[in-house]
């Protein structure tokens, strides 16, 4: 087979691997962001109001014992919480 030949057989081949990367890689970049917007939307509405409720309670504490609350603050607070 001459020079010509093969470099003919193969010619397109080249090209079809890497665009079949790009084009993989372009669908999980897409797939990626909506995923992203969908937890994004989603996600944080899906914890249970008892948990926000525990995070903001034990947050509250913490400030109360560093002092940077006083005890009628923390009270209140804590009040507005339930």
């Amino acid at each position: 087979m001459s020079r010509v030949e093969k470099g003919h057989a193969m010619h397109g081949y080249g090209w079809a691997w890497p665009m079949g990367v790009m084009m993989l890689g372009w669908l999980v970049l897409v797939l990626l962001v909506i995923w992203a917007v969908w937890y994004v939307t989603t996600g944080i509405r899906q914890r249970p109001m008892a948990d926000r409720h525990e995070s903001a309670r034990r947050i509250l504490g913490e400030r109360y014992a560093r002092g940077e609350l006083d005890t009628e603050e923390y009270h209140r607070r804590l009040d507005a919480l339930r």
